[in-house]
């Protein structure tokens, strides 16, 4: 208690991790982000012959993105647009302002709980994954394995920043999950648009807003990677290093300025009723 009457911040976080990490939650998550190094890796194994060792880190980073980065977003999805929009609805936030906390630390506890620890699952699971596998080819390229990283997690906060605005400003558990949803689709509608758009036009503008909503394929098609000898990405040149570093910073503001935005809405907008 006496912890708790010091830092009510820490207490706050404490109360919303054993609400929504309780049992058998973070066992089952930790065991499935430990378990695709052992589903994924005969294929992984099988990208050996490619010709840039960075292309091959790069695609074993991504083998186990896909189910990843889904369950993390589901994870966001019911912490944030469903778990905290709920708990405005009924009052239990306007309680915890009600404790001697600012809500600038109350909001930076949601999002450690709601967003940052989910993120903190993938980004375990990709360091495992590629650890067990090649970790001498993470070491010798250790800048692109923490390039492909900062993409991998860039993937999630972004969407991730959407949920949360609309979690503060709907309210309502349920309004603001199908808001949530519909919002993660929106945003992989809009790259599908923008890359169908770059591949029949060739615009330039087209294509650096694609590697910017998209920077973990800006990096993947800056080492030549391709499907089906189809290359990833719009049409043209494959984008620069420092181009590559453009789109991932670009991406990063853009979520930064979403969860900005959030806040200022929190701490002059969010009315206590």
């Amino acid at each position: 208690m006496a912890v708790g009457r010091r830092w009510p911040t820490l207490e706050i976080l404490a109360m919303d991790l054993k609400e929504a990490y309780r049992f058998p939650i973070p066992e089952v998550l930790a065991f499935l982000y430990a378990f695709f190094p052992l589903i994924f890796s005969p294929v992984a194994y099988a990208v050996t012959g490619l010709e840039a060792e960075e292309a091959r880190l790069l695609i074993v980073m991504n083998l186990s993105s896909g189910m990843i980065s889904f369950i993390t977003i589901i994870l966001i999805l019911k912490n944030i647009s469903y778990g905290l929009a709920n708990e405005i609805r009924k009052g239990l936030v306007q309680t915890y302002l009600t404790y001697p906390v600012g809500r600038g630390r109350f909001f930076l506890a949601k999002l450690t709980s709601g967003i940052l620890i989910p993120v903190a699952y993938v980004v375990m699971s990709i360091c495992v994954f590629t650890g067990l596998l090649f970790p001498d080819l993470a070491l010798e390229h250790l800048d692109v394995f923490l390039l492909g990283l900062l993409a991998f997690v860039a993937d999630i906060l972004l969407p991730a920043s959407l949920m949360f605005l609309a979690a503060i400003v709907v309210r309502r558990g349920g309004a603001s999950l199908a808001i949530g949803i519909a919002l993660l689709f929106a945003v992989n509608v809009i790259s599908s648009i923008l890359l169908m758009i770059g591949n029949i036009t060739g615009w330039e503008g087209v294509r650096h807003v694609y590697y910017t909503l998209e920077p973990l394929v800006a990096l993947m098609r800056h080492y030549s990677l391709s499907v089906g000898g189809a290359p990833l990405g719009p049409g043209g040149e494959a984008p620069t290093m420092w181009e590559c570093m453009a789109y991932l910073s670009g991406n990063y503001a853009i979520a930064i300025a979403f969860y900005t935005a959030a806040l200022i809405y929190f701490l002059r907008r969010f009315e206590l009723v």
